[in-house]
């Protein structure tokens, strides 16, 4: 089984888009499917854009998981025009059902603005981050966070945050090093995950 870290390269994009769909159910919580393809649009791509730090495990040729980060002392991200002008034409087109695009949009209002009142959003962060299921537990997810902290180390960042969810991803991220913040109310969580609760987790070193 040959394993590899390396970039995330744009024809990467759609294996990443499957495994966050796979690790959120897109599918199952947003209908038609164009408004699911939506949400998986603004989620992986709308990550890839936010991001100066992109890197991908590659198992047999195939990505298996993912971890996209934003260094606050690193170069930052440039503003992408054609991704804004694709999510307004999908918006103009979505004819959604359940939750309709306009309790999606508040959903991701609320969620921001619950967010930003606990973390700057420029600070440090782990953007995206998905192992595919069947993969996890095999050290895959700690050799990307080792890589993306150590390209924070060396530019001199003193933490870095996290936004998941109690009922998941906490005990992983508790075991590499983070520390519980802060609870926020997000309506993005609980779509996903029944009685989730939003949380920020932070590693701090230095």
């Amino acid at each position: 089984m040959k394993e590899l870290y390396r970039e995330y390269k744009n024809t990467d994009y759609q294996q990443c888009e499957e495994l966050v769909n796979s690790a959120w159910s897109f599918d199952e919580i947003f209908k038609p499917k164009a408004l699911s393809s939506l949400a998986k649009l603004i989620y992986t791509k709308g990550s890839i854009v936010g991001s100066n730090y992109k890197s991908v495990v590659e198992i047999d040729g195939e990505v298996v998981g993912l971890i996209f980060g934003l260094n606050e002392n690193f170069k930052k991200p440039r503003k992408d025009i054609l991704f804004n002008l694709q999510i307004l034409f999908n918006l103009i087109f979505v004819k959604s059902i359940t939750p309709d695009k306009k309790t999606l949009l508040n959903a991701m209002s609320t969620h921001e603005k619950n967010k930003s009142q606990i973390v700057d959003n420029n600070r440090s962060e782990i953007v995206l981050f998905v192992i595919d299921k069947k993969h996890q537990g095999k050290g895959y997810g700690k050799k990307l966070w080792l890589g993306f902290r150590d390209f924070c180390i060396k530019s001199h960042v003193t933490s870095i945050v996290v936004e998941t969810n109690k009922l998941e991803a906490s005990t992983f991220y508790e075991q590499i090093g983070f520390n519980h913040l802060e609870d926020f109310d997000s309506p993005l969580h609980e779509f996903a995950t029944k009685d989730g609760q939003a949380c920020i987790y932070v590693f701090q070193y230095g």
